[in-house]
């Protein structure tokens, strides 16, 4: 299924201004921010209104949407775009079956795989992973193993990989040296339910750090279509998160929570003082758009959302927060669920001890990739569906 995407051309270049008040708050200011300790846990408590940043984006170059060469692929997203510690920028190109490498400045640097069965090739590129130095792990689900390169592009042996992401999944692995991060699913429980797990893989120790449980996905037939579908609850959680150095940021529930854990165990939790909304039919009618397309024998049909609604029901609440990203100098960013999927989120932005700074407005940013040197990377839709990376410079 393809989300419909929403046409966004940043007023940059010219530079785009946020209203509102600076960033530039001390922490001694921010009075409504209270630091607990349970049971070894720090619990910091942002409350209050939201406080608009008056941050500039400003717009260093562009990738992508060639015709041909290194930058003929048209997809960026958070499972395609990764960076290493200097900031080059890793594209994964699954229609060319390739990654492209460019440097800080958006300067091809090389080309990685190609498509085919051998060493180095993709068959079913699905998911990327960089690591700091710049070593390279692509997911093939047509191989079930991970393609691997080094971080000067030379091929290595390829890893065993049985764990296929999650339908919902918005990330799917990290790995770096020594350690992998994968997030999937369970078989389907007795009654229909299954559990997603957040892992830790070291060499061959397994320890989940997270896991959530989800009620019975709805199997129905949609006679339009003439097609049986199982799927879960619409606005179900699910479990989203970020790497950092040595620690990774969850968020598993509609709660407005972050988890920060380090080693196995969880250190801290980020929390605002906003409450979920319930939830309603109409409600999770406009989450689905125009419903899901589903391509049949060289054609299309589309499932009515209202249909689909009742079909599969709807959780009782609406999530918070629909991603989150940790900037390599340690800061949190939590984009926030929105019940319309094509519109761009508020992003709330809080410093490396978890306390709030402030809020990018709505339809402002909807960033990919977080990079070094206070800079991001965001995805520019055009009329004809196409994506491109576009990098901008935070000037704070």
């Amino acid at each position: 299924m393809r989300l419909p995407m929403r046409a966004w051309t940043p007023v940059l270049g010219l530079t785009a201004v946020l209203a509102g008040l600076p960033s530039c708050t001390r922490e001694s200011d921010n009075r409504d921010v209270q630091r607990t300790d349970s049971a070894g846990v720090e619990i910091v408590l942002s409350s209050g209104q939201d406080r608009m940043l008056a941050w500039q984006f400003d717009r260093l170059f562009e990738l992508g949407g060639a015709e041909e060469g290194p930058e003929s692929f048209f997809r960026v997203g958070p499972s395609l775009v990764e960076a290493d510690r200097s900031g080059d920028l890793f594209i994964l190109d699954p229609q060319n079956a390739r990654i492209v490498v460019f440097d800080a400045n958006g300067q091809f640097v090389r080309s990685m795989g190609s498509s085919g069965g051998g060493p180095g090739e993709f068959r079913a590129p699905g998911s990327l992973s960089v690591a700091p130095d710049g070593a390279a792990a692509v997911f093939d689900y047509g191989k079930g193993s991970l393609v691997r390169f080094d971080a000067f592009g030379t091929v290595m042996d390829e890893q065993p990989f049985a764990l296929f992401p999650t339908p919902v999944a918005q990330r799917h692995f990290s790995q770096s040296h020594d350690t992998t991060l994968v997030s999937s699913s369970t078989s389907p429980m007795e009654g229909g339910g299954v559990t997603q797990m957040l892992r830790q893989i070291v060499d061959a120790d397994t320890l989940v750090l997270t896991q959530l449980s989800l009620p019975p996905a709805q199997m129905a037939m949609y006679e339009k279509c003439r097609v049986g579908l199982n799927l879960p609850q619409v606005f179900a959680p699910e479990i989203t998160w970020a790497p950092g150095s040595g620690m990774v940021a969850v968020a598993t529930t509609a709660e407005y929570s972050v988890s920060f854990i380090l080693a196995g165990k969880v250190t801290r939790i980020v929390r605002r003082q906003i409450a979920p909304l319930p939830a309603s039919r109409d409600q999770a009618i406009l989450h689905l758009g125009e419903g899901m397309r589903i391509g049949l024998r060289g054609s299309s049909c589309v499932v009515d959302p209202g249909e689909m609604v009742d079909k599969r029901g709807f959780a009782e609440v609406i999530p918070l927060i629909r991603r989150i990203f940790l900037t390599p100098s340690g800061e949190l960013w939590v984009q926030r669920f929105t019940i319309d999927r094509d519109a761009i989120p508020a992003i709330d932005v809080f410093d490396r001890r978890g306390a709030y700074i402030g809020t990018i407005a709505p339809d402002r940013l909807s960033p990919v990739i977080l990079l070094p040197g206070d800079r991001v990377g965001v995805a520019e839709t055009d009329a004809n569906d196409v994506q491109r990376l576009v990098v901008l410079a935070i000037r704070r």
